[in-house]
């Protein structure tokens, strides 16, 4: 699980996409997002799912992405056979599909998040007219999930040695179980609000409405080439899509099982 959260973590390294500006990286996102939610051919999503795999490699952070793509095993597997039982007619190109379509979307947001700072990322929104608290909050939460993660293994790693065992028992033992893990970290996580709430306050946070940022995002030439290229490659496929005219070999569906 913990590496699941790896492909979400920013890793600071001097790459190329790394140094674009969140907004440019955010074009990615976005147009990559559309495109997914808009195909629902095997191919097309395959190709999709694959735009990400050049930004890691050149972000220096396949590592990172490809042990959270493995870890995501689970999840793939569920997906697959709950489209797999649900649905009527081409049962296994449908069920492909919608494992790639997570699979892109879940690798669209690595790439973000993997090559941009929180800080950068904030940064970014207000830039784009979003409310302070609301960028605050969202960026907040960015940061949470990681934290939950460390803190979560933290007190599991404590409870075990204290001789819980989590994995005997029948399924309601194992819930039960669970129970000393919950409740130290619930408490753990109010406190934990309780301190970021004191220093928010202490900073005078919300005192002004006009503040200065400590870093000053531009738009360069790279930025403005990165987005014209994603801009470019979605919006061929979407045009393609949407007019249809997306060639025979993008349409190919799997073959039906009995």
């Amino acid at each position: 699980m913990n590496y699941i959260f790896e492909g979400f973590k920013f890793k600071k390294k001097n790459t190329l996409i790394h140094s674009l500006d969140p907004r440019a990286k955010f074009a990615y996102l976005i147009m990559s997002f559309v495109s997914a939610l808009l195909f629902t051919e095997p191919i097309p999503l395959v190709i999709i799912f694959l735009t990400s795999l050049p930004l890691v490699i050149i972000a220096k952070a396949l590592k990172e992405w490809s042990r959270s793509m493995k870890s995501l095993s689970f999840f793939v597997t569920f997906i697959f056979i709950l489209n797999l039982l649900s649905v009527t007619e081409n049962r296994l190109n449908y069920a492909f599909s919608m494992v790639f379509r997570f699979l892109a979307l879940t690798s669209a947001f690595s790439v973000f998040f993997l090559t941009t700072t929180p800080d950068d990322f904030m940064s970014a929104l207000e830039k784009m007219g979003l409310p302070k608290e609301y960028t605050l909050m969202f960026t907040m939460s960015m940061r949470f999930v990681p934290t939950l993660a460390r803190d979560l293994r933290i007190i599991v790693d404590a409870q075990k040695s204290r001789g819980l065992e989590l994995e005997k028992g029948s399924l309601i033992k194992k819930v039960k179980n669970y129970v000393p893990i919950l409740i130290p970290l619930i408490i753990y996580e109010i406190r934990r609000s309780i301190m970021i709430a004191e220093a928010l306050e202490a900073r005078a946070f919300g005192a002004l409405k006009r503040t200065t940022s400590y870093t000053e995002l531009k738009m360069g030439i790279k930025d403005y080439i990165f987005i014209f290229i994603v801009v470019f490659f979605f919006g061929m496929l979407i045009f393609l899509k949407i007019f249809g005219f997306l060639p025979e070999w993008m349409m190919i569906k799997l073959p039906e099982i009995i």
